[in-house]
C-alpha cells in the first residue's frame, strides 16, 4: 500500500524533538493515579468538574483512577529523582482521561506538562550560572517551542491559579484562545 503520513504523530514528534533540543528529558508516567494525589495540586478545589474514570481491577491502591492531569505524576517523578540529581528538566506529552458525556469511553485529549527545578546549569569545572531555575526559564522553553513550531501570535497574560504562586503565573494565549498555563508551583 502507498505510504500515508500521520500528521498528529508527526506534530508530537516535532514537539518532543524541540523540547529535547532545549535540554529537557522526556518522562513517561503511569496513566493511573488517585484523585487524592491530583487534589494536592488544587487545595480546596476539584481538579476538574468531570468525574474520574475508575479502573475496574487496579494494580494497586495508588492506581485506582485514570488521570486528569500529567502534572501530578511528573511532580512525583521529580520528587523521587531530586535526591539523585540536583537539576531536573522533564516533560511529558501524553493523554489524560476525562469522563465523556457522549458514551462509556472517556475522552482522551493529549496534554504537555513540563517540570524544571534546580540550578540553571549543571555544576562543572567551567563554572556556569548556578542561580535556581525560575518562571522566566520556563517561559524561555515555551518561547523556543513556539518558535520551532512557527507560532508567532502567542501572548501571555497574568493569571491566578491555586497550584501556582501569585504573580508567577501566566496564561498562554494563541489566536485569542487560551492554550496553556505556566507558573511556579506553590
Amino acid at each position: 500500500p502507498p505510504q500515508r503520513g500521520n500528521p498528529p504523530l508527526e506534530f508530537e514528534e516535532r514537539v518532543r524533538d524541540l523540547l529535547v533540543d532545549v535540554g529537557l528529558f522526556e518522562a513517561i508516567t503511569y496513566s493511573m493515579t488517585t484523585p487524592q494525589l491530583e487534589a494536592k495540586l488544587l487545595p480546596g478545589e476539584r481538579p476538574d468538574d468531570r468525574p474520574y474514570v475508575g479502573v475496574a481491577n487496579p494494580i494497586s491502591s495508588e492506581r485506582t483512577h485514570l488521570r486528569h492531569t500529567l502534572l501530578a505524576s511528573l511532580l512525583d517523578v521529580a520528587r523521587n529523582n531530586i535526591h539523585h540529581h540536583e537539576r531536573l528538566a522533564l516533560f511529558e506529552l501524553n493523554k489524560v482521561y476525562l469522563a465523556s458525556e457522549d458514551g462509556p469511553l472517556p475522552d482522551e485529549p493529549r496534554r504537555l506538562a513540563i517540570v524544571m527545578t534546580g540550578p540553571r546549569e549543571p555544576e562543572s569545572w567551567l563554572g556556569g550560572d548556578r542561580q535556581p531555575i525560575d518562571f522566566y526559564d520556563l517561559k524561555g522553553v515555551i518561547e523556543s517551542l513556539l518558535a520551532g513550531l512557527n507560532i508567532d501570535a502567542a501572548r501571555y497574560e497574568a493569571a491566578q491559579h491555586p497550584t501556582y504562586y501569585p504573580g508567577r503565573t501566566a496564561r498562554l494565549i494563541v489566536a485569542d484562545k487560551p492554550i496553556g498555563l505556566l507558573g511556579q508551583i506553590h
